[in-house]
């Protein structure tokens, strides 16, 4: 049977809703960067970051976007919660606030107090459980942590789920809050950006770190006005490179997708790109395309310069505030796009709110370490 993706709701660093994060993305009114001061060696440093505020109210925050996406899904009976899969999607979990537990030991520790302890427990799976509980979800819980994709292979299995005919609904969330293992990592990596986020721009040099969370309700039936369909979609390894995708996975990975959803890539009338802003990745994802789509490029976009980079969150957070900004108005443009790359083969981001015919969108989703996910949705 079908799967549809029927409700929604999302907290970014752009609004604490998905009609304002989506309407504030169309506009070109997104929140800007903070600048964070973080430890780094004997001194600070100061990264851009796309704050949300969420670190330490995660859970209840959540709990909240769960039971709003239930909700607008008519989904509430016990009969249907138990028919109903839990799916969590994340890139680090509840690391902050692990961190910030260790912090205040830490200066507990120095007036005397208890022996501070780094990471209490390994709690990765803990948060789908209790939510799955506090909701009264009682289908499959799964927990996914694939870097990047983790949110997009959340709902590619849940599509699965309900497709195979193991449960009627699955609650797909995407989680990711501040922390430094991730800020300092990508640091270390010399992958922050130092001069604004600018995705598939020339000038571009790295990325900016945000937070969010999402909610998305899948179900084998099209309720509501602004259902969508998942046609299908593919999750792929590349092992070309220890941390990043190579042109041929990025193409490998699009291809199946279309394949497994039915459609050819003419058919396709947007692409939300992964857009990381990255030289190389930005690179092999512009190559990759051109492999798929070769001289009939549709229209992409990049919203990772509006939202931040919300690494396993993204999955959920992007395909949400993508679609609902289809259905109020178009694409929306890239944000800090202004100087075509020569290296990229021509390939220019929409720079301006794109009305699209209707048709089957793809989705593009590629983790760090080779992990790749593409997906294709189509309106009912």
């Amino acid at each position: 049977m079908p799967a549809f993706l029927v409700a929604g709701e999302v907290h970014t660093a752009a609004s604490p809703t998905l009609d304002a994060t989506a309407s504030a993305c169309l506009r070109g009114l997104c929140a800007a960067p903070i600048k964070l001061s973080v430890p780094y060696l004997q001194g600070q440093i100061t990264l851009p970051y796309f704050a949300a505020g969420i670190v330490t109210e995660a859970d209840e925050t959540m709990l909240r976007l769960a039971r709003a996406a239930l909700a607008q899904a008519g989904i509430s009976t016990s009969a249907e919660l138990q028919a109903t899969a839990l799916l969590l999607g994340t890139s680090s979990g509840d690391v902050g606030l692990h961190e910030q537990l260790y912090r205040e030991e830490l200066s507990t520790e120095a007036c005397g107090g208890a022996k501070a302890i780094p990471v209490r427990e390994a709690s990765y799976g803990c948060a789908a459980q209790r939510l799955a509980v506090t909701l009264g979800i009682a289908g499959p819980c799964y927990t996914l942590t694939t870097a990047c994709s983790a949110a997009a292979n959340a709902l590619l299995l849940a599509t699965q789920l309900i497709e195979a005919g193991r449960v009627r609904h699955a609650l797909v969330l995407g989680t990711e809050t501040k922390n430094l293992v991730s800020l300092l990592g990508f640091h270390g990596l010399m992958l922050t950006a130092k001069n604004g986020y600018k995705p598939f721009d020339a000038q571009r040099d790295g990325i900016v770190l945000g937070e969010a969370l999402g909610a998305a309700v899948l179900s084998t039936e099209p309720r509501g006005a602004s259902a969508w369909q998942i046609l299908g979609g593919a999750s792929l390894c590349d092992s070309a490179h220890p941390t990043s995708s190579s042109p041929q996975g990025i193409a490998g990975v699009i291809a199946a997708a279309l394949a497994n959803a039915g459609v050819s890539a003419s058919q396709i009338v947007a692409i939300k790109a992964h857009g990381t802003g990255t030289p190389s990745n930005d690179e092999a994802e512009a190559k990759g395309l051109m492999q798929v789509f070769a001289t009939a490029m549709p229209p992409f976009t990049s919203l990772k310069s509006s939202l931040g980079h919300t690494l396993g969150a993204c999955g959920v957070v992007e395909t949400l505030t993508l679609l609902r900004a289809i259905e109020c108005g178009g694409l929306p443009a890239t944000a800090g796009f202004a100087e075509a790359d020569p290296a990229l083969g021509g390939m220019v981001p929409v720079q301006h709110c794109t009305p699209l015919p209707r048709g089957p969108v793809l989705l593009n989703y590629f983790g760090f370490g080779g992990n790749n996910c593409a997906l294709v949705f189509a309106p009912c």
